[in-house]
């Protein structure tokens, strides 16, 4: 069964903002993209994916076995905010390329918790809990992504995880990119991006 990586450079800081504050039809979306979720049956937990869309908009109480509904309501926040979006997939050997490739990443010289090994499950999200199954949330922090770039720009691997590099590259680039666009910003600086990751 294949898997793909998607990354979004996306603000953390307003992500979190986006529900404790939705805008003008944002939870009435989430809740009819949830519905189409469930319906396609997308939530493999014990929690729909709807409910899961009250849950984290409500500030409510979450359930500790609904990882996987809570990380579709994540992506689907994500998706339709402001956000850039970054795809490694689809891959036949899903778990096991991202091992490869982490080790190989690490014998380049890569920090461990810079490789993909360890960053894609390492969830942002501490109020609700990961996913039990596919997809994973996972993330590089904001001030990370200027050293995910500069090692990852100067090593050598295989050509099976080349292709790894470059979209982890780009993200970077486009995420560094806008970070030096918000700190200047005339009337003060924005909320940096991150780089969030779901995997599965």
């Amino acid at each position: 069964m294949s898997t793909q990586l998607t990354i979004y450079s996306v603000s953390l800081e307003n992500v979190h903002l986006w529900v404790r504050q939705p805008g003008p039809g944002t939870l009435e979306g989430s809740r009819r993209r949830a519905i189409a979720m469930d319906a396609q049956s997308a939530g493999n937990g014990s929690l729909s994916v709807a409910e899961a869309v009250d849950d984290i908009f409500g500030d409510r109480p979450k359930n500790p076995g609904a990882g996987d509904a809570y990380t579709c309501v994540w992506q689907d926040v994500i998706e339709h905010g402001e956000s850039t979006r970054f795809d490694l997939g689809p891959l036949r050997q899903g778990a096991r390329f991202l091992e490869v490739a982490s080790e190989e990443l690490e014998a380049a010289g890569v920090p461990p918790e810079l490789t993909p090994s360890s960053f894609v499950y390492d969830n942002p999200f501490a109020s609700t809990p990961q996913a039990r199954n596919a997809p994973f949330v996972g993330h590089v922090a904001a001030q990370r992504v200027t050293e995910l770039r500069e090692v990852y720009e100067v090593i050598t691997v295989g050509a099976a995880t080349a292709g790894l590099v470059n979209v982890l590259l780009a993200a970077a680039e486009e995420t560094l990119r806008f970070n030096t666009f918000a700190m200047n910003f005339p009337d003060g600086p924005l909320p940096p991006q991150d780089l969030v990751t779901f995997y599965g």
